[in-house]
């Protein structure tokens, strides 16, 4: 009989974060969703509804990080030796489909209220929920941005600039219903089109971002610098000649780094530098880093006491 393995969670800060993210999310979105559908009923305005649907595609977007960092957090196994990280990717790219299927439905409601317009009932229960929802998203933006201090993770920087795209469409269509007594111009059409391209510019990017980190993303300039800095404060190291990364999640991160060595890597004094090197790397960097000579060179040098 094959053997089995028990399944065992880690629970780690940047864990915690991304879960408590996802119901805080949830809650605040649920909120607004309730809110603005009442309000677009009322009003009869395409442009409040669409901004609903928006918050209704926010949700789900709370429900896959919730749902995530629960998967991402799984223990690695026989089966994925390299952990569950990359669940953290795919809930993301998940994410950004249904952006782009909301932006295409608020589109053609919009086009189609543009084309037939309707008259919309402009009130101050009809601009009080829209002011509520600005000032909630606010909060949130600046909630998450707070706890991701600790986290630095990409996936909550994306829902604090979801947070921040949303109160600014919330304010240009509060803007269009206080405007809309003074002109003929079927504004609630327009406004509508403005959040569907807003939603689908949102729902792109999102699906940029997530497919490159599925896809497999290599070293950033930026990373690349701090690597070849640190190697630097070292003698024995000549030369960084090549940096591979291959990213399984943000907290699983192997990179190869091809190095040019003054000395023997060999001695007992070499090793010790290289151990310190390569954890400094994961301390600072979060890289599980490997250190190896350019065996085609020749250019490894021999240690001295070497018979």
């Amino acid at each position: 009989m094959e053997q089995t393995y028990p399944v065992y969670e880690k629970i780690s800060s940047r864990d915690l974060i991304g879960r408590k993210t996802g119901w805080i999310g949830l809650v605040g979105n649920l909120l607004l969703v309730l809110i603005k559908l009442i309000a677009g009923y009322f009003s009869q305005s395409i442009a409040i509804t669409a901004d609903a649907l928006n918050n209704l595609t926010d949700c789900c977007s709370s429900l896959l990080t919730i749902t995530g960092f629960t998967l991402a957090a799984r223990e690695k196994d026989r089966t994925h030796p390299y952990g569950h990280g990359r669940m953290e990717y795919i809930c993301g790219f998940l994410i950004s489909i249904l952006i782009l299927l909301t932006a295409v439905s608020v589109g053609k409601s919009s086009l189609n209220r543009l084309l037939h317009p309707m008259n919309v009932l402009v009130s101050p229960s009809i601009i009080l929920p829209l002011i509520i929802g600005i000032l909630l998203k606010l909060a949130m933006a600046w909630y998450v941005n707070r706890l991701n201090k600790a986290a630095d993770s990409a996936a909550l920087r994306a829902v604090r600039n979801d947070n921040l795209s949303d109160s600014l469409v919330t304010s240009v269509t509060l803007a269009g219903i206080l405007l809309i007594p003074f002109t003929s111009v079927p504004l609630d059409g327009i406004l509508g089109i403005v959040v569907a391209f807003s939603i689908l510019w949102s729902g792109f990017t999102s699906f940029k971002e997530n497919l490159v980190l599925l896809l497999g993303k290599g070293v950033t300039p930026e990373t690349e610098r701090k690597i070849r800095q640190l190697l630097s404060e070292y003698t024995l190291f000549e030369e960084v000649e090549d940096i591979n990364l291959h990213d399984y999640g943000p907290e699983e991160k192997l990179a190869f780094i091809k190095v040019r060595f003054r000395e023997s890597p060999r001695s007992a004094e070499a090793s010790a530098i290289q151990n310190t090197v390569i954890k400094r790397l994961k301390d600072e960097l979060q890289l599980d880093a490997t250190l190896y000579p350019d065996m085609t060179s020749g250019s490894i040098p021999m240690d001295a006491s070497a018979p």
